[in-house]
């Protein structure tokens, strides 16, 4: 019998059958994966915790010929915080169906799943506003993915940035003199990054993922920040979200009351 242990967080849960469960798990060694979970919907099971989303812990399967079943497990980490409050639940559940999206299977998840875990421990945080951590969560996914704003130097004259006109459509920056010069300023096509913006930008790029909750937002640099991973989402991702459409919606409906 093939087994294998793995360290992962299960992203979503599927009923199979009467008794089973199938879970899709992001892993440090492996990526994205697949596993049955049998008799996880019995309610005296071993392995429901198992089968719930947010549950991280190390995880035996036994791998079959074609697909993991899930043998035991030693949960770590639940994050009731999260799922016991229903807005942090719905920001949480779009982190989840994100790094679905962002993995791949058979892939170095470390990265990701590093992120996602301190980005859900940051949603438990009262002191960090939800709204911040989706931001940097999503600001940090595009570079995990590979898609990042390139916001270090000019496109052009390779100059240090520090402010600048961002192009979502090409994916990199150009100072202000370029821009300039380009007759590229002031364009739809392009985002204005003001000196605080584009700080931010820079250290939610390169920081420790540890250190990523670390800082406060003023609300204009917010609002630039927003309207960036709105287009970029748009522009670099190939699908949309079921689970960011009902965070909007409730985050909407919460702010008319």
């Amino acid at each position: 019998m093939d087994t294998v242990t793995v360290n992962g967080m299960v992203l979503s849960a599927m009923p199979i059958g009467e008794y089973d469960r199938r879970i899709v798990l992001l892993t440090t060694d492996l990526g994205r994966i697949s596993a049955f979970v049998r008799g996880a919907r019995r309610p005296n099971s071993s392995l429901l915790a198992a089968a719930r989303p947010f549950s991280m812990g190390i995880f035996t399967l036994h791998a079959g010929r074609d697909s993991y079943t899930v043998q035991a497990a030693s949960i770590k980490e639940y994050f009731e915080a999260v799922s016991s409050d229903v807005t942090k639940m719905a920001y949480g559940c779009y982190f989840l169906e994100a790094a679905g999206f962002a993995s791949e299977e058979n892939d170095d998840g470390r990265e990701l799943l590093n992120l996602l875990y301190f980005s859900l421990k940051a949603l438990e945080n009262q002191a960090i506003p939800d709204e911040l951590v989706r931001l940097v969560y999503e600001l940090r996914l595009f570079l995990v993915m590979g898609v990042y704003p390139q916001v270090f130097e000019c496109s052009v004259c390779k100059s240090k940035l520090t402010k600048g006109w961002l192009s979502v459509e090409r994916g990199n920056c150009v100072c202000e003199e370029c821009a300039k010069r380009k007759n590229e300023a002031h364009t739809s096509a392009r985002l204005y990054l003001d000196e605080s913006a584009m700080y931010t930008l820079q250290y939610i790029l390169t920081a420790p993922i540890g250190r990523l909750y670390t800082f406060c937002l003023e609300e204009p640099v917010k609002r630039t920040l927003y309207d960036l991973t709105v287009k970029w989402r748009r522009r670099y991702f190939s699908r949309e979200f079921k689970s960011l459409q009902v965070l909007e919606e409730m985050v909407h409906f919460m702010g008319t009351l």
